[in-house]
C-alpha cells in the first residue's frame, strides 16, 4: 500500500524563505559591520603614526579639546607644512578671525597723547565750569596743542589723561587767527606719551584718518575713523578764514582742540570745527569735519611756546569783552570794550584807555571782540590805521600805527 504523500501549503513555503532570506542578510550585515570597524582603526593607526602629535607646543584655544593621545613613533614622517593653510580661527564656526593688531597697536598709541580738557570761568567771585574740548600732548614734558576756542577766557584748566588721571594746566599762549593754543600740564619732572608730528602737505583724498576727541564732553578719548574728504579748504569760522583739512571720521561737540591721525599714527591735524543741520536752502549737513593742517599749526605751536605769542602779526595791545552800548531802548548795539591796554603797546602809545568802547576801524562798524581780533589781522605790521573810539558821550577817532608784539 503506498504511503500518502504531505503537502506543505504554499503560504508556508513562503514564509520559511523569507525567514532564510532574512538571516542570511543579518549575517551578511554583521561581517561588514566588524570589517568596517577593523579597517577604520588600520587607518586611524596609519595616520597617528606617520603625523606625531606635538609634545611642547601650547593647546590652540580655537581647537577643540583632544579626548584621545596619541603616542609619537621615533619613525613617523614629519608633518606637512601648513603655513598657506586658513586659519583655523577662521573655519570653526562662531569664532572671529585674528584681530587686526597693527591698527589697534597703532590707535592704543595714539589714545595715550590725546587728552580731555575742562575749563572754569569766573561768574563774579565764583569759579564754575564753563566747558569742555580736547586736547593732544606734543612733547614729554607735558606741552599740549588745542584750539584758542576751547581755553580762550579760561580762570583754571584741567586736564584728564587717557587712564583718568587728573592734572591742572596753565595757558601757555593762544592765537585766535589759527585757532590753535598751546597749554602746559603742571606736573615738573614727569614724562608723558605725546603724539608723532607728521606732515599734512603730503596728504592725499581718501587717506585714512582717526580723529581721538573728548565727544560730547563726556566720551572721553573716542576713536571715529573715517577720510581726508578734501584739502585746502577756505572756511570762515568766527569771522575768521582758515584753510583747514575736511575728513569724513565722525566729529562731535567736545571733540574741538583734539588729534586727527593718519592711518599710520602721526599727527596730521588738530580737529577744530564741524558742520551739522542744514543750510539755509534747507539741505540736510552730514559728515563734514575739519582740523588745522599740522603744517601750518607747527611754527604757530612753535612761536607760542617759545614766546608764549606768534611772532609777525601786528597787534593792537588791548584786552576787551563784548558790551551793549548805545541810547534809548531800541537802539543799542554791542561794541567790544577795552578792559585793560598793554603797556608800550600801539593802543597806549595813542591814547587808548580802559573802558574806552571801540565802534569801528577806517570807518568800519566792529560788533565784536572776535571781529575786532580778525580786522586787526588783516592790516601789516607798521601799518596806521583809524580806529573810532566811544568814551563816556564823546565820539572821536585815533589814529594807530601797529607795531609787531616781541614780548608777552
Amino acid at each position: 500500500m503506498e504511503r500518502p504523500k504531505i503537502k506543505m501549503p504554499a503560504g508556508a513555503l513562503i514564509a520559511c524563505i523569507l525567514i532564510v532570506v532574512f538571516l542570511l542578510a543579518c549575517l551578511a550585515g554583521g561581517i561588514l559591520l566588524v570589517m568596517s570597524g577593523g579597517l577604520h582603526d588600520l587607518i586611524n593607526n596609519r595616520s597617528a603614526s606617520a603625523t606625531p602629535a606635538p609634545t611642547s607646543a601650547a593647546p590652540d584655544p580655537t581647537e577643540p579639546a583632544e579626548t584621545e593621545t596619541v603616542s609619537e613613533s621615533p619613525d613617523a614622517t614629519p608633518a606637512p607644512d601648513n603655513t598657506n593653510k586658513p586659519s583655523s580661527s577662521l573655519i570653526i564656526a562662531g569664532t572671529q578671525a585674528s584681530p587686526d593688531t597693527e591698527k589697534t597697536e597703532i590707535i592704543a598709541r595714539c589714545l595715550e597723547a590725546v587728552v580731555s580738557i575742562d575749563i572754569t570761568m569766573m561768574n563774579g567771585s565764583e569759579d564754575v565750569y564753563a566747558g569742555s574740548g580736547s586736547g593732544v600732548i606734543i612733547t614729554q614734558d607735558g606741552y599740549i596743542a588745542t584750539c584758542n576756542h576751547v581755553v580762550e577766557g579760561a580762570a583754571k584748566v584741567y586736564v584728564y589723561l587717557n587712564d583718568g588721571t587728573r592734572y591742572e594746566a596753565e595757558i601757555i599762549g593762544t592765537d585766535s587767527v589759527t585757532d590753535i593754543a598751546v597749554v602746559k600740564l603742571k606736573a615738573d619732572g614727569k614724562k608723558f606719551s605725546c603724539a608723532t608730528l607728521g606732515s599734512s602737505s603730503v596728504l592725499k583724498a581718501g587717506e585714512s584718518v582717526y580723529a581721538i576727541g573728548n565727544a560730547l564732553g563726556e566720551l572721553s578719548n573716542t576713536v571715529t575713523e573715517g577720510i581726508i574728504s578734501g584739502l585746502d579748504r577756505d572756511i570762515e569760522i568766527g569771522g575768521q578764514r582758515m584753510t583747514l583739512l575736511q575728513t569724513s571720521a565722525a566729529i562731535n561737540s567736545g571733540n574741538s582742540g583734539g588729534a586727527l591721525f593718519l592711518s599710520d599714527g602721526t599727527l596730521i591735524g588738530i580737529v577744530n570745527a564741524k558742520s551739522s543741520g542744514q543750510t539755509s536752502s534747507g539741505a540736510t549737513i552730514e559728515g563734514l569735519g575739519f582740523a588745522v593742517p599740522i603744517d601750518l599749526a607747527k611754527p604757530i605751536i612753535s612761536d607760542i611756546m617759545d614766546y608764549g605769542f606768534v611772532t609777525g602779526r601786528p597787534y593792537l595791545g588791548v584786552t576787551t569783552k563784548n558790551v551793549s552800548y548805545g541810547m534809548g531802548m531800541f537802539s543799542y548795539y554791542t561794541y567790544p570794550q577795552v578792559i585793560s591796554v598793554l603797556p608800550g603797546s600801539p593802543a597806549e602809545k595813542a591814547g587808548i584807555q580802559e573802558n574806552d568802547v571801540i565802534t569801528a576801524i577806517n570807518g568800519k562798524a566792529v560788533n565784536s571782540s572776535a571781529e575786532l581780533r580778525v580786522t586787526i589781522n588783516t592790516f601789516s605790521i607798521g601799518e596806521t590805521v583809524t580806529i573810532t573810539i566811544q568814551r563816556g558821550n564823546s565820539s572821536f577817532d585815533v589814529n594807530v600805527t601797529l607795531l609787531e608784539k616781541t614780548s608777552e
